[in-house]
C-alpha cells in the first residue's frame, strides 16, 4: 500500500515508476550473452529521439526483459542529461559576458561622442580660449603726460587704447613718481565704486623713470571708454587716465 502511495505522488514524467522498473529488470533479467540486444545506434535513438521508433512494435519490449540493454539506456540517459547541463552552464556564462562586451561597447561609444563634442566645442571657440588663457604684453608710458605726483596738471591726455584681453601691463609712471606699492585699476568712471579690473605691484625707480608691471583681465569689459587709475598705497586718491577698450 505504501508503494502505491509513492507512485501516486510521482512526478509528471513518472520518474519513480521507471526507477523501480529499471531496478526490477536489472535484478530479474540478466542477459550476459546479449541475446536479442539492440545495437548502440538503436539504443541512442531510444534516448535522443524516441519518436523515430515505432514503439508499438513488440520487439522493443526486449528492453523490459534485458538487464544489459537497460543498463546501456541508463548510461546513455546520464550522458544526455550531463550534456544538457553543460550546455545550459555555457549559455549562462556567455550571457553575462555578452552583456559585459555590450556595456564596454556602449561606454566606448559614449566616450567617442563626448570627445567629438568637446573637439567641436574647442574648434568653435579658439579665440575665447586664447583670450582667457594667454596674456598680451602691453606697454603704457605716462612719463610725459603732465601728471606729476606733486599734483600739477596739464592738458588731458588722449585715451590710451587697451585690448579686450588679459594683459601684462608694463606701466611707466610720470616723472619723479616715488617707488613703493601701487594699485592699478580699470573702472567705468573716475571713482572706486565701479572698478572692473585691478592688480597691485611694487614700482621701482631707474633714474628719472618709475615703472611697475601688473596683470589685468580686461576680457569681460564692455568695449568703449574707461579710466586707468594709479594709486600709491598711503597717498590718497588715485590719478586717472582715460583709456578705450577695444
Amino acid at each position: 500500500m505504501g508503494e502505491l502511495q509513492n507512485f501516486v505522488r510521482d512526478d509528471e514524467n513518472d520518474t519513480l515508476l521507471f526507477e523501480r522498473l529499471q531496478e526490477h529488470v536489472l535484478e530479474h533479467y540478466p542477459n550476459p550473452d546479449r541475446v536479442g540486444c539492440f545495437d548502440r545506434a538503436t539504443l541512442i535513438t531510444f534516448v535522443e529521439t524516441p519518436g523515430r521508433l515505432d514503439l508499438e512494435d513488440p520487439k522493443y519490449l526486449h528492453v523490459f526483459r534485458c538487464a544489459e540493454c537497460t543498463r546501456d539506456l541508463m548510461e546513455l540517459r546520464r550522458l544526455r542529461e550531463e550534456r544538457i547541463r553543460q550546455a545550459a552552464t555555457r549559455s549562462a556564462q556567455r550571457t553575462p559576458r555578452w552583456w559585459w562586451y555590450a556595456g564596454v561597447a556602449a561606454a566606448v561609444t559614449i566616450v567617442a561622442v563626448l570627445v567629438g563634442v568637446s573637439r567641436t566645442h574647442d574648434r568653435r571657440q579658439p579665440v575665447e580660449t586664447a583670450q582667457a588663457g594667454v596674456a598680451v604684453p602691453v606697454s603704457v608710458d605716462l612719463s610725459s603726460d603732465g601728471l606729476a605726483r606733486d599734483g600739477a596738471k596739464s592738458d588731458a591726455p588722449a585715451p590710451i587704447p587697451l585690448p579686450r584681453r588679459v594683459i601684462e601691463l608694463r606701466l611707466v609712471l610720470p616723472y619723479y613718481s616715488p617707488a613703493g606699492s601701487y594699485r592699478v585699476t580699470v573702472s567705468r568712471d573716475q571713482s572706486e565704486s565701479l572698478i572692473e579690473a585691478s592688480d597691485s605691484a611694487q614700482a621701482t625707480v631707474e633714474g628719472s623713470h618709475t615703472e611697475l608691471r601688473v596683470r589685468l583681465d580686461l576680457g569681460h569689459l564692455t568695449p568703449g571708454n574707461h579710466y586707468l587709475g594709479t594709486t600709491r598705497v598711503g597717498d590718497g586718491a588715485p590719478y586717472y587716465y582715460p583709456v578705450v577698450i577695444r
